[in-house]
């Protein structure tokens, strides 16, 4: 029998996976043997069509979803062996992720929806101005702390999205989609953000992207076809 060997993010470890869906007789290989390293600090893009796998790819390497067969190891962890608990743990701490839709709570400010995000690992309440309100500053958006998201544009949610994943110092941040939503400018601006963070925290982004527009700014553009990744 071939052995799968998936994807290693981050700590060099190895991985390899597949993931197929079944509707009556019919399978689906949503992602068909893929195989991937990614290393700290390293930007990677992973761009293709609508319908290539790339969400489906990216819910299996963040442990939103398990593969049919093969391995996903995260800083030396197969992931999905891991227990319920121990995932939540390595979710919370060391993964960050950036929703296309921010799923944003329309009924807390700005400030609130970062803060929520720090509570399941226990940041001090004193540490927590400390590690929000220098992000905001960055993503320009101090003036926009006591704000609901409905009060805010889709750009400034997304930058609120962002704030939120940055303000937990995860090891790798993973977005599906992350400037779909914004003009040109926008997503410009927001990738500069995005980059200079990497530098300043020293970790991997992995980003999924159907257009050509962050390619320029990747350290690598690995290409989704049908389930299937092409360097």
């Amino acid at each position: 029998m071939r052995k799968i060997m998936f994807f290693s993010v981050v700590f060099f470890s190895s991985i390899s996976v597949l993931k197929y869906f079944t509707g009556g007789n019919h399978i689906t290989k949503a992602v068909d043997d893929v195989n991937l390293q990614i290393y700290m600090n390293e930007f990677v893009v992973i761009k293709g069509r609508s319908g290539a796998g790339k969400s489906t790819l990216l819910n299996l390497i963040c442990g939103l979803d398990k593969p049919t067969k093969g391995s996903i190891s995260i800083e030396n962890k197969a992931i999905e062996k891991l227990s319920n608990k121990a995932l939540s743990r390595l979710l919370s701490k060391r993964i960050g992720i950036i929703f296309q839709n921010f799923n944003l709570l329309p009924t807390y400010t700005v400030y609130e929806n970062i803060e929520i995000a720090l509570d399941p690992i226990s940041v001090k309440r004193e540490d927590t101005e400390e590690n929000i309100l220098p992000i905001l500053k960055q993503l320009g958006l101090t003036d926009k702390v006591n704000c609901l998201p409905p009060e805010l544009s889709i750009g400034q949610q997304q930058k609120v999205a962002i704030a939120r994943t940055l303000a937990k110092k995860p090891s790798i941040i993973f977005a599906d989609e992350p400037t779909g939503s914004v003009d040109d400018e926008t997503a410009t601006e927001m990738i500069q953000h995005l980059l200079f963070l990497k530098k300043e925290l020293n970790l991997a982004l992995v980003m999924a992207s159907h257009g050509g527009t962050l390619d320029k700014y990747a350290d690598r553009v690995v290409l989704m076809q049908n389930g299937k990744l092409n360097s």
